[in-house]
């Protein structure tokens, strides 16, 4: 399945089948995964562009 047609609803589905008993251990917690689901489909490079992005945005905030 090519990453970009999957829903977020279809991708953390996905990860918590394979997520294994400590992931599911976390959800059952009450620790909210879905920002680590979402960054764990993301290649190296949109993690890069995105830290990137987020580090101008806090520059110009700081101005």
């Amino acid at each position: 399945m090519d990453p970009a047609e999957l829903t977020f609803e279809t991708l953390a589905a996905e990860q918590r089948m394979r997520g294994g008993p400590a992931w599911q251990a976390a959800i059952d917690a009450g620790i909210d995964v879905t920002l680590t689901e979402r960054n764990l489909a993301l290649t190296p490079d949109e993690r890069l562009m995105q830290l990137d992005a987020m580090l101008h945005l806090i520059h110009d905030a700081r101005r």
